[in-house]
């Protein structure tokens, strides 16, 4: 977010300064600079009035008024022969005729003066010096302080207002992403981003919809199957006991065996749904770390006779859903049970503010690119579906619904060697805090 509110004040800055030349260009370089023209026809009246006194006085007489107009005005007069002025100055006074025959102010706007048959020029110039005019340089820088100020103040409120709403759409978007369907972002007039959050809001509707609709028609495909798969292992059994050839028994026994394996894809998929339910409460109780992830890693089937190593902080209490968190961590302890070779090992600790249980097997690992996918629902590396080495394709899946439900995640990480590293990652809430 601090990208976007630092690119809308350098934009804004930009709009600014943007703004102030384009003023100056369509104003003063297109046009006339018309403060510049009252100026030259002040300079034309002035001369218009010195000459009209002086005329019968002499050109001593028009000094000396000269003098007098510079010493009230806080400028400089110098009088200059004709052969020594700056050559604009002669240049000016050379064009036939000039816009204003005997005054001319100079790039710095300094005026300039002659007279009929003078053989001087009078130079006005602003007086830096005088202290009326350091107080209007003064001003007018402090013009500029407070026009950056006010700029400054302005998009700073600017970002301020803009961020104030966004995140409150974050915060709903976040909510949203980490499966909590309810949330909308709010539409009241202090908290709308234009038509963003409608549009949110219409979207979460309808992803809710889909979401709920898919589920609820997974329970019922689910349930309704139990029926027909339950009378199937009912008449193959009763097949199996009729049976009079010992290959027609191995046909009917491999029918039974399938119609089991239906039957516990069947339970994986309501147990999926029930735990992907949104008003499906969590139950948290307190639970101590080591005696309950050494039963769990006790009551493991190990017909191979795996090495399965364990280090649990016997410190770590912690509270979470016993059933849920012990039915992740199974899935977890099964597949790695799996896959491995010769040995497991079970680690459990605290690491800052999070409770951590690392799952590593001595498997044959799982590649970079496939570790985030295998968490979603039937998705598998091997696309023969290897009977041997396969569960339902729900087992990871159920572990990330429900560490989710936890607030935390679940990963695979690089491991230390060969094989596979499950990281199952909840925050730390204390063996009291509610």
């Amino acid at each position: 977010m601090w990208r976007i509110y630092i690119e809308s004040f350098i934009g804004l800055f930009f709009l600014f300064i943007v703004s102030l030349f384009a003023f100056d260009f369509f104003v003063y370089q297109l046009n006339p600079d018309y403060d510049y023209v009252l100026e030259d026809m002040h300079a034309a009246a002035l001369h218009h009035a010195l000459n009209t006194l002086s005329e019968p006085q002499g050109s001593a007489f028009t000094a000396q008024l000269l003098a007098n107009y510079a010493d009230t005005t806080a400028s400089i007069l110098n009088i200059v022969p004709l052969d020594n002025a700056p050559n604009e100055v002669k240049h000016y006074f050379a064009m036939t005729p000039p816009p204003h025959p005997y005054s001319f102010y100079d790039e710095e706007r300094a005026l300039w003066l002659t007279f009929p048959n003078s053989e001087s020029f009078y130079h006005i110039a602003p007086d830096e010096g005088a202290l009326v005019r350091q107080k209007i340089a003064f001003s007018d820088s402090l013009f500029f302080v407070f026009t950056a100020i006010g700029f400054l103040i302005y998009s700073s409120w600017l970002i301020w207002f803009i961020s104030r709403r966004t995140r409150a759409l974050q915060r709903a978007t976040a909510e949203f992403a980490k499966g909590n369907l309810n949330v909308r972002a709010p539409t009241n007039s202090g908290n709308k981003v234009g038509k963003m959050n409608e549009s949110f809001n219409e979207m979460a509707d309808k992803i809710s919809q889909l979401i709920t609709s898919n589920r609820t028609l997974t329970q019922a495909v689910a349930h309704d199957l139990r029926t027909p798969i339950f009378r199937i292992q009912w008449q193959a059994e009763i097949l199996h006991e009729e049976a009079d050839t010992p290959a027609l028994k191995e046909k009917i026994a491999s029918i039974i065996e399938d119609t089991e394996e239906m039957e516990q894809l069947v339970d994986a998929l309501l147990y999926f749904a029930k735990v992907g339910r949104q008003d499906a409460p969590l139950n948290r109780e307190n639970i101590r770390a080591q005696p309950f992830v050494t039963q769990l890693v006790e009551r493991l089937p190990n017909p191979q006779h795996r090495q399965i190593d364990v280090a649990v902080d016997p410190n770590i209490s912690f509270r979470a859903d016993k059933i849920l968190l012990k039915r992740a961590i199974e899935n977890v302890l099964a597949n790695a049970m799996r896959y491995s070779r010769s040995k497991m090992a079970v680690h459990c600790f605290q690491h800052k503010q999070t409770i951590q249980i690392v799952i590593e097997d001595d498997g044959p690992g799982v590649p970079e690119q496939y570790r985030e996918r295998l968490f979603e629902p039937f998705f598998s590396i091997d696309p023969s579906r290897n009977k041997a080495n396969m569960g339902h394709g729900l087992g990871l899946a159920i572990v990330k619904l429900i560490i989710e439900k936890h607030d935390g995640h679940a990963a695979f990480e690089e491991p230390s060697s060969s094989g596979a590293r499950v990281v199952l990652t909840f925050p730390y809430l204390g063996a009291d805090n509610q």
